[in-house]
């Protein structure tokens, strides 16, 4: 435990917006808020958490203070992507009586293992990126920003079979992880459900010949689609075996997958072209008048257009901060809590999002697919 408690140091980040802005930063009211952000800003999953911090940090910048005056501080731990780390920053957060809530920057493990933390110190904690269809249930303090894997899953499966109209899917996907297995499982359930016939399923495999041995199986077996709810690297090792086969199937991932594929590729991605995708969001899709101005923000800021972590950074900063604002005393957790769960209709960065009183979200599913090295809106299903 030496190692771990050495390992949460917590970093208060103040976003500096220029002279003005700092004068800002403290508030007419005299008073600080906190909200604690837990995700990892280091080892593998370092770019997800950094791309999520910059979308709290502009949003910040654009909306700095509650509305009565509390300027809000934001509390920075390096979670490394870890359940227990995880478990343990929400334990040390909640000491502070200014912290109002924690937003969560992390994959469905550390989400899983945040729910009993979460109840324990009565603190609310909104996951952005967590997908696991459990991460909220049994707990009264664990809330969801995603959609959840049954409905991505779900989503996924019935645009193989009504739009693509295909009919043999292989599945490949990593039994380590949670979220790739559940994936997995709720696509088959829904896949087969319509008539799809599995001609696979598959474990991730060691090296780029066991990948290639695979897609020799799978091309006997006339398969026309691949899902891959996998991670970026094991995606492109199973675009690359196939490839080196001159096999060219449909292929289709989970959500973060393209972007991931694209910046790894950027100097190839014609061959990523055609590859399929559920996500929050796309290019093609109609930004909100919120999405225009923090788009605006975002680019100013960073010389780029946000990511999709990014973009969910952007509305947990929002949900939170409309969840303070509702209640008379903004750092009353138990308060902010029932605001978050009565969530409805708050204009995101492309339409409306609600979160509902048992903590989950409800939001649309996109499909996207690369065209011409961009991710292309190809259907938005609610």
């Amino acid at each position: 435990m030496k190692l771990a408690g050495a390992l949460l140091v917590i970093v208060s980040v103040v976003v500096m917006l220029g002279a003005c802005e700092r004068q800002g930063d403290v508030a007419p009211s005299g008073k600080i808020v906190k909200i604690g952000v837990i995700g990892p800003s280091s080892g593998e999953f370092e770019a997800m958490g950094l791309d999520g911090d910059k979308g709290l940090a502009a949003a910040r910048e654009l909306e700095p203070m509650l509305t009565n005056g509390d300027a809000i501080e934001l509390v920075r731990v390096d979670n490394h992507n870890d359940p227990t780390l995880t478990a343990q920053a929400i334990r040390n957060l909640a000491q502070d009586e200014r912290l109002a809530a924690v937003l969560l920057l992390s994959t469905s493990g550390p989400a899983l293992a945040a729910g009993v933390a979460a109840d324990a110190e009565e603190v609310p904690v909104l996951s952005l990126f967590a997908t696991h269809t459990g991460v909220t249930q049994g707990h009264d303090f664990m809330n969801q920003l995603a959609f959840d894997n049954a409905f991505q899953g779900s989503v996924a499966a019935l645009f193989v079979r009504d739009e693509l109209l295909l009919e043999r899917v292989a599945v490949i996907h990593d039994v380590e992880s949670v979220y790739s297995t559940q994936l997995a499982d709720e696509f088959v359930r829904k896949f087969e459900s319509t008539g799809g016939v599995i001609t696979g399923n598959h474990p991730l495999q060691e090296d780029s010949e066991g990948y290639v041995a695979l897609m020799e199986s799978l091309r006997t077996l006339d398969t026309e689609l691949l899902y891959m709810p996998v991670n970026a690297d094991h995606a492109l090792a199973i675009v690359d075996a196939a490839g080196e086969l001159a096999w060219s199937p449909a292929m289709m991932g989970s959500d973060g997958l393209l972007a991931s594929a694209l910046s790894r590729r950027s100097d190839d991605a014609g061959m990523l072209e055609g590859l399929y995708a559920t996500d929050f969001v796309g290019r093609g899709m109609v930004l909100s008048g919120y999405g225009h101005r923090i788009a605006k923000v975002y680019r100013a800021r960073f010389g780029e257009p946000g990511t999709t972590y990014a973009v969910l950074g952007v509305e947990g900063y929002r949900v939170l901060r409309l969840a303070m604002n509702r209640c008379e005393n903004p750092v009353d957790r138990a308060c902010v809590n029932r605001m978050i769960r009565d969530t409805r209709g708050l204009e995101g960065v492309t339409g409306l999002l609600s979160i509902g009183r048992d903590g989950k979200a409800v939001r649309p599913v996109v499909v996207n697919a690369i065209r011409d090295g961009y991710m292309e809106v190809v259907v938005k299903v609610y």
